[in-house]
């Protein structure tokens, strides 16, 4: 059983109902699932590979402001809140470490970390090296972004926890070492970024008991679905 970092995140503070929908949605994605938000993260994204360049964010305000969208529609909707978000994005508040230009990419060829039995896609945005003084620091970034669905402090901060365990369990070199001041859940809409800690924390803890649930949840909702196939 699998599930996206982020609907993970949402389900750490959800009611049981939006839990059993959650993993619905995991189990059974919808192919038709409106792509909001794109140009925000690819943005967002370049300009933090460029030391955070605002260039970058004000052409893609300057692109979207250009775009002829019908009032009412989803992509008017998209155009409207990500004007809005990139502007409050170039207040936003990140380590030192992102600016002049002293990134080095990471591609990584698994972006999945199996904890508890859950299969958790972590999929981060950017996964990125520091050099300095001979040492290798290792870091990734997971953006969140959701207007109506923003994160609240403990959200973002499991979502950095789990990012430091998978780039330890799954990213890291022999000669790197993971930061966790680099391991950042950025949610721009709530302007935070949320970094791990040097310990495991009260999130992750809490973790544990969430992957207990999902399989539980998920076999729930296979045996409602077989139950409908076979009397259908």
């Amino acid at each position: 059983m699998k599930i996206s970092i982020n609907p993970l995140a949402e389900f750490l503070d959800a009611t049981p109902k939006r839990r059993e929908r959650i993993i619905e949605e995991q189990k059974n994605p919808d192919s038709r699932k409106l792509p909001y938000y794109q140009k925000v993260r690819g943005s967002i994204i370049r300009s933090i590979k460029n030391g955070m360049d605002e260039d970058i964010i004000d052409d893609a305000i300057d692109e979207l402001k250009s775009r002829v969208t019908t009032k009412g529609h989803w992509k008017d909707h998209d155009k409207v809140n990500s004007i809005a978000v990139m502007h409050k994005w170039k207040s936003q508040i990140v380590p030192d470490d992102l600016y002049d230009n002293r990134l080095e990419v990471v591609k990584a060829k698994k972006k999945d970390l199996t904890i508890y039995g859950v299969s958790i896609k972590v999929s981060p945005n950017l996964i990125f090296r520091v050099k300095e003084n001979g040492v290798n620091r290792i870091g990734a970034i997971k953006l969140h972004v959701s207007k109506n669905k923003r994160f609240s402090v403990k959200q973002s901060s499991m979502v950095a926890q789990v990012i430091n365990q998978y780039l330890s369990n799954v990213v890291a070199e022999e000669d790197d070492i993971v930061d966790p001041k680099l391991c950042l859940c950025i949610d721009p809409f709530a302007g935070t970024t949320v970094s791990a800690f040097d310990k495991i924390n009260f999130e992750m803890k809490m973790l544990k008991e969430v992957c207990k649930e999902i399989p539980e949840i998920w076999d729930a909702i296979t045996i409602s679905e077989e139950i409908k196939r076979a009397s259908a």
